[in-house]
């Protein structure tokens, strides 16, 4: 195992594992020895691991041959929960009303010889990566397999993921959405929007070009910040913030990726934020060009706030500028940088 434990501790440790739905940056699976399990990827008459064809590759094929994705090969989560020996396990995987792939590590997490618990993110991509990431942080620190389910759950209950479609091309090539539903998206030149909720993709107002499309979405992260009026106005007394942790992932887009982590920068404290692409396997869901954003916020005190204050929060200033001229933005690539389940209706009135 790499990362922040070694030698015997390693050994005691609980292993994180998920499917390849997380989309998680290379460099965050090295810190934390997470195990990735690959889910399959049909092009035409091949059968493929997700990771075995680029990204860039399968955009090239999707509008010539059919593409479907379905959960990893049986017994693909047991060989992988094997090979961390006699470790207990966490496994978290996409939503299970999105794939079969909880199912399929449910069935392999019985047939193992040591403990497993297996976790239905309820979500997917970047919103699971997230989910991922604060069960190996706890798992790095020492958590008991208990601490670290506890750990993944308190996230998976706070995470929240929307995204910006190119267009419908994919989505009508696939039978999700009528071909004259993406034929009028196009010819308005509108981005198409969704919120991932609770294991479905629900769309929302499009959005009038690229700009206010990204504007849109790190407008609904600013609003969900759990800021009180202490915070807002900077005497909290001890200068603590709620604090973002979010993922920023894309298909093929990687300009309007580090265009949208800079509006998201500018407009919270951020604790962690990375910028990655899409796995094969969701780019092929949506084809190129969506940008997705998630995101979960850290309460200054380790409790969220209740009532209305919940939702309080600035929004994103339309002169923001596009986070280019900044430089960080193609730096998170690979990399984790920094140490209510719906969101507001209001994030469409823009």
């Amino acid at each position: 195992m790499t990362g922040p434990l070694a030698g015997r501790a390693a050994d005691r440790a609980v292993a994180v594992v998920t499917d390849s739905a997380a989309s998680l940056p290379a460099g965050a699976l090295a810190r934390y020895g997470i195990e990735v399990v690959p889910m399959t990827l049909v092009v035409g008459s091949a059968e493929l691991e997700d990771g075995d064809l680029a990204p860039a590759d399968l955009v090239a094929r999707l509008g010539t041959e059919p593409v479907s994705t379905s959960a990893p090969s049986p017994g693909a989560f047991l060989r992988a929960i094997e090979r961390l020996g006699h470790r207990p396990v966490r496994v978290a995987t996409v939503a299970a009303r999105m794939s079969a792939s909880h199912e399929a590590a449910q069935t392999d997490g019985g047939d193992a010889r040591g403990p497993v618990a297996v976790l239905d993110t309820r979500t997917a991509a970047g919103g699971q990566g997230l989910v991922v990431l604060a069960a190996a942080r706890a798992a790095a620190g020492g958590a008991s397999l208990t601490d670290t389910v506890r750990a993944a759950e308190r996230v998976a209950g706070r995470v929240q993921l929307v995204a910006a479609l190119e267009n419908l091309d994919q989505l009508a090539r696939s039978g999700r959405v009528p071909g004259v539903a993406a034929r009028a998206s196009r010819s308005l030149h509108l981005r198409p929007l969704f919120e991932f909720t609770d294991g479905r993709a629900v769309a929302r107002r499009p959005a009038h070009g690229r700009g206010a499309a990204l504007e849109r979405l790190a407008g609904a992260c600013a609003a969900t910040a759990p800021w009180t009026a202490a915070h807002r106005a900077g005497i909290d007394g001890g200068g603590r913030q709620p604090r973002l942790h979010g993922a920023v992932l894309h298909a093929e887009g990687a300009e309007d990726a580090r265009e949208l982590a800079g509006l998201v920068r500018a407009a919270a404290p951020v604790g962690e934020l990375f910028v990655a692409p899409f796995s094969s396997v969701m780019g092929a869901h949506t084809g190129p060009g969506v940008v997705g954003l998630a995101w979960w916020w850290e309460h200054p005190r380790g409790a969220p706030p209740t009532g209305a204050e919940q939702w309080a929060g600035p929004h994103v200033p339309a002169d923001v500028p596009g986070g280019a001229g900044s430089g960080e933005g193609a730096a998170e690539d690979d990399r984790v940088s920094g140490a209510g389940r719906t969101t507001p209706d209001r994030w469409v009135a823009r």
